[in-house]
């Protein structure tokens, strides 16, 4: 279940920050921005869990 509110999120920012930027008439690809948003979850994922892994080693 958690996977899919991941998804819910990646997907409702990438269309608010695409609408956004088409608003600001700075327009990028939908892929790009999806692909911006997927690494920034997936970075934040990874870090998070590195540090949890380092405090309890």
């Amino acid at each position: 279940m958690a996977i899919v509110k991941i998804w819910l999120i990646i997907m409702l920012a990438t269309f608010a920050s695409w609408y956004v930027l088409k608003w600001i008439n700075n327009p990028k690809p939908l892929a790009w921005v999806f692909l911006f948003w997927l690494g920034v979850i997936g970075a934040t994922t990874v870090l998070l869990y590195l540090v949890s892994v380092f405090l309890v080693a």
